[in-house]
């Protein structure tokens, strides 16, 4: 299931750029198809935690009302792009996207070189993320300084994805983000978080908008399919092989 579904152990992902994995390790749940639109034989059935009865419910509420919001964000992209507002609607309905819960456990030893997540952008359209236990997410802006990003408890912070910046010619760029570890008398303090990664279904194509190509912006794509770079970046980040 390249780690889309259920449990995925601490040390298994690192950053495409990089070979040490990340500290950490999370537990994915995915779509489940309804409304007569996509395959549910593309996606694997979701992992059911048995002595947690109320885990796989709450996580599809979740995973819900993270789509729901997200569609919302995704028209006033397409408004923005000069696009019809539901130019995402259909492409999302039953799309592939991943709920997250991670834990970065508490750092017992000196790390050799990795942080809790190394510099990376997301592979999707758009990233929702509620506030974490902890500090250390950051990002890096468009003067090359790294920025602490704390939401606080009525914010979600919004990541542009790789797709979003395939589909705009670079017009949107992918957020450059990361988290860092805590100061050493903070290391037995665990860190945990759930973002959201707002996947379309396999089919979108991903070629870049006519739109958002001139002769100052020109093309910096191939053509792909969401699907096909979907699989061709879980086998960058270690996932998949």
């Amino acid at each position: 299931m390249a780690g889309q579904r259920g449990y995925t152990s601490f040390g298994k992902e690192h950053a495409k750029q990089s070979k040490v994995a990340d500290l950490k390790e999370f537990f994915q749940i995915g779509q489940e198809v309804s409304g007569g639109v996509g395959s549910s034989e593309q996606y694997p059935a979701n992992v059911r935690v048995e002595e947690m009865p109320d885990f796989a419910r709450l996580g599809m509420e979740l995973y819900k009302a993270f789509e729901k919001a997200g569609g919302h964000l995704l028209r006033a992209i397409a408004i923005h792009l000069d696009l019809n507002e539901q130019y995402f609607d259909e492409k999302i309905h039953n799309g592939n996207s991943i709920l997250r819960a991670i834990h970065y456990p508490p750092i017992t030893a000196e790390p050799e070189s990795a942080i809790r997540a190394e510099q990376h952008e997301d592979i999707n359209l758009i990233t929702l993320l509620v506030g974490a236990s902890a500090g250390g997410l950051q990002l890096l802006n468009k003067e090359g300084k790294w920025l602490d990003i704390v939401p606080e408890e009525d914010e979600i912070v919004i990541n542009v994805g790789d797709m979003l910046q395939r589909l705009t010619n670079n017009y949107l760029k992918s957020t450059t983000h990361r988290v860092v570890n805590p100061p050493r008398e903070e290391w037995h303090q665990p860190r945990l978080s759930i973002p959201f990664f707002l996947h379309p279904r396999s089919e979108m194509d991903l070629s870049c908008l006519p739109g958002c190509i001139d002769d100052q912006h020109p093309l910096a794509y191939e053509p792909i399919t969401a699907g096909a770079y979907l699989d061709e970046r879980l086998r960058e980040i270690g996932l998949k092989k």
